[in-house]
């Protein structure tokens, strides 16, 4: 009986586990998952959402003078290139459709940026209170083209002086 009352007495010693090997596996492996840990800057666009409003004729568009009459300018970025269309609630369906146009793409990948800037400068020297343009840009379309529109857009031409501060970014609706 003493035979084995030694066994538990060895069995029950306490075991003193070495630690220094695991923290210094650790000691190397931070510093390793620090250097490969990706860190990025995420950078945000000021847009706004459409919102619908009501209709209110608050006039006609000949108690206004045009520089008082502000449009808002729609361009759909497709697969041929740009749709420019405007609306007002000031504006007879006539005027507005003087305002439309379609501009084509130079080669298959390559969008007229300058093309679409120049024609909203001039509708921005016909209205100069206009100061909202919404862009709604096709499912095709890359998205560097569509931040380069919205560029455009928002400076063209005269430096400092937006064209059109306030850009909505839309999808199609219908």
């Amino acid at each position: 009986m003493s035979r084995i009352g030694r066994r538990r007495l060895k069995a029950s010693d306490d075991v003193d586990v070495d630690m220094v090997p695991i923290m210094n596996m650790f000691l190397v492996l931070i510093p390793f998952l620090l250097m490969s840990a990706s860190f990025f800057q995420m950078k945000a666009i000021n847009t706004s959402v459409p919102v619908q409003a009501e209709n209110t004729s608050a006039g006609s568009s000949a108690e206004k003078a045009p520089k008082d009459i502000k449009v808002t300018v729609i361009v759909q970025i497709g697969r041929e290139g740009f749709d420019i269309s405007a609306i007002s609630d000031y504006l007879e369906y006539e005027d507005l459709s003087k305002l439309e146009a379609k501009i084509g793409k130079v080669n298959k990948d390559e969008y007229p940026l300058a093309q679409m800037a120049a024609y909203l400068q001039k509708i921005k020297e016909i209205y100069p209170s206009s100061d909202t343009i919404i862009i709604i840009p096709d499912g095709s379309v890359v998205y560097e083209t569509i931040i380069e529109a919205m560029d455009m857009a928002r400076y063209s031409g005269r430096g400092d002086t937006p064209l059109f501060p306030n850009v909505v970014l839309s999808g199609k609706v219908g």
